[in-house]
């Protein structure tokens, strides 16, 4: 981090109406593979072909999203005159805000607002959607999300079905009651609970608590207390199992062995194969324990090279997040839409776990930080949560302690310029 904060920065604005993006060549640099890295060349060259100002983009994969990362961060820490940044790139938005520390990543405010070059249709986004993206520090938008993930239930409907119960829960308190009914009824347990920071930032907005107020962590609220509480009584009751590990809590439920299943929706295809793989398929459903569920998803961001370049990757950004393409992409990675209209297209022939999804997602929620210290975090948080369930009595002291430490994280990986008040 350092290392990055040395590096001075550079003057990203420009005006964009007085200049010529025609003949630019853009690197798109992402860390998709396979089918996903198929259907994203198939777009690009689309774009290539179809786009006015003869724009041509080149895209990069980098394999996974550890490796473009720590492409990118080589790049920034090397010498400027030997430096290869791309012109757009798609990380997660705590990741862009880190790279801005240290690197020329374009404000896309004046680009969005523009009469000639901004968005036409900003009312079809997902409400709150440029809160992915958004510094709270200086005010500025360094990414724009190009797909969206929700923090959910997953729930065997077979299972629950037998024990009793003809509906999802609602709430964390009937959760709790149908975990320890359907452990009584089967002594297996319901669930295995994992330490994951999203799946407790998801189990605290569900009591109506944000981790995040925009300008601070919040961590020691009484939405997290109560849900540490009511997970340490199902452990202690023995209705749910710690997951021990990787990835055992989903394994365990698309092979029909738990009733629920904490999870994000970016496992929805792999959830979906699995069930349909497995030797005894079963009836499933996605479901949120509130009204505003806790939203994630990667932004695309733009290293600024020229004001021609800039003006260039802002074009292909602003056309990769058009309706029609927006639901290509999401199509094809099986992720949530961030226009309403691309949901509306999905909607209408897509498989009903994701229209439940969406029906959630679709009015906003609670997004998560896009802050650089979110990434540090996120780790303090899963490291104090696995403290709390270890020894129930330390859950006042740690998020106590927790609430403390994410704060002086914030501040240390706060930008020296701050935004005028």
């Amino acid at each position: 981090m350092a290392l990055l904060m040395a590096i001075a920065l550079p003057s990203t604005n420009s005006h964009a109406q007085s200049v010529d993006p025609i003949g630019q060549t853009i690197i798109f640099w992402h860390p998709h593979t396979g089918e996903r890295e198929r259907a994203l060349n198939e777009l690009v060259a689309q774009f290539n072909v179809e786009n006015e100002w003869k724009i041509t983009v080149e895209p990069r994969s980098w394999q996974t999203p550890g490796l473009l990362y720590d492409q990118i961060i080589l790049q920034l820490t090397t010498p400027p005159e030997n430096r290869s940044l791309p012109n757009i790139f798609v990380t997660a938005p705590y990741e862009t805000a880190t790279f801005a520390l240290g690197g020329p990543i374009l404000d896309l405010t004046p680009f969005i607002q523009d009469v000639e070059w901004g968005f036409e249709d900003e009312a079809d986004f997902v409400p709150g959607i440029s809160e992915l993206g958004h510094d709270p520090f200086t005010n500025t938008q360094l990414g724009w999300p190009e797909r969206l993930f929700a923090e959910t239930l997953y729930v065997n409907m077979t299972a629950l079905k037998e024990i009793g119960f003809d509906s999802v829960p609602t709430s964390l308190t009937e959760l709790g009651e149908i975990a320890c009914d359907y452990f009584a009824q089967t002594d297996a347990p319901a669930f295995q609970l994992e330490t994951r920071a999203p799946v407790w930032a998801g189990l605290a907005t569900t009591n109506g608590n944000l981790i995040f107020d925009g300008t601070a962590y919040t961590l020691n609220t009484e939405g997290m207390r109560k849900s540490l509480e009511m997970m340490n009584h199902l452990l202690a009751e023995g209705c749910v199992v710690r997951q021990t590990t990787p990835f055992a809590a989903q394994d365990e439920f698309t092979a029909g062995h738990s009733l629920f299943y904490f999870g994000t929706t970016s496992a929805l295809p792999i959830i979906r194969d699995a069930i349909r793989q497995s030797e005894n398929p079963f009836e499933w459903q996605v479901t949120p324990l509130s009204n505003k569920p806790y939203i994630s998803g990667p932004t695309l961001s733009i290293f600024s090279h020229s004001p021609e370049a800039d003006l260039a990757a802002w074009l292909f950004l602003r056309w990769w997040v058009s309706p029609g393409i927006n639901a290509a992409w999401n199509r094809a990675t099986g992720s949530l839409s961030i226009r309403l209209s691309a949901g509306e297209l999905m909607a209408e022939d897509f498989y009903p776990q994701w229209r439940a999804v969406w029906g959630m997602v679709n009015q906003g929620g609670y997004f998560e930080p896009s802050v650089a210290a979110q990434d540090v975090v996120r780790l303090e948080i899963e490291f104090a949560i696995g403290r709390i369930l270890d020894d129930p009595t330390t859950l006042e002291q740690e998020l106590s302690a927790l609430n403390d430490l994410a704060n002086e994280i914030l501040n240390e990986y706060a930008p020296i310029k701050q935004a005028s008040p």
